[in-house]
């Protein structure tokens, strides 16, 4: 597993490189705006098919998905058009939206469910690679299945120095600043949205965000 330190001066040549080892169906551990996670393209079966090998996840097990913006997200789920305001409000930020999925996103991302939960990462260097990489990306912790998620370079050494496979390559941005995992809300039924986990978001913040919900 390559390691490539994450500077303030050297991001744009941090993304050219994963971007291109995400376009060869490669895996990337890097930091997000909660913890470290596992990052191929969805459109490349061989990329997803490693990342869950490398967590040792059930393929009936869906992970989780970066998208760029609620325009790329309409692409690959249905988002009604009274929900796009709501979206881009939560967005960038850490909520995970699970939604109904279209053809386009690949049953073997989401374990073969018909929903899909795609999130917005609030995050300097997840924005620029998703802004620069034409698809969206899983989204699932750096760790092994079961296990606590990594908020470090070195805790991912630690977990896939023996580990095979592993990784492909390691964007070592310093440690994460502590964070519970992303809220996931369903908003699949217009007339139900739930709240399956809680999260990095406050229950304050999920009520404001649930009180713009549309109205029928």
């Amino acid at each position: 597993m390559d390691v490539l330190r994450l500077g303030a001066k050297n991001q744009e040549a941090v993304v050219d490189r994963v971007a291109s080892l995400l376009k060869r169906g490669g895996v990337i551990a890097a930091p997000t705006d909660t913890v470290y996670g596992l990052l191929a393209d969805v459109t490349r079966p061989d990329a997803v098919a490693k990342v869950f090998r490398i967590k040792a996840r059930s393929h009936t097990k869906a992970l989780p998905v970066f998208v760029r913006d609620v325009v790329q997200a309409r692409h690959y789920a249905f988002v009604e058009r009274e929900l796009i305001k709501l979206l881009e409000g939560m967005w960038p930020g850490q909520t995970t939206v699970v939604l109904r999925k279209k053809q386009a996103m690949p049953d073997a991302v989401t374990g073969g469910m018909k929903t899909v939960g795609l999130r917005v990462p609030d995050h300097h260097f997840m924005s620029l690679l998703l802004g620069r990489y034409p698809h969206p990306l899983t989204a699932t912790s750096a760790n092994l299945s079961g296990s606590e998620p990594t908020s470090s370079a070195a805790d991912i050494q630690k977990i896939f120095r023996q580990h095979v496979p592993a990784p492909d390559l390691l964007v070592d941005g310093g440690i994460l600043p502590p964070s519970p995992p992303s809220t996931v809300i369903d908003l699949t039924r217009s007339d139900n949205p739930r709240i399956l986990r809680m999260g990095a978001i406050t229950k304050e913040k999920l009520g404001e965000i649930l009180s713009q919900w549309p109205k029928r």
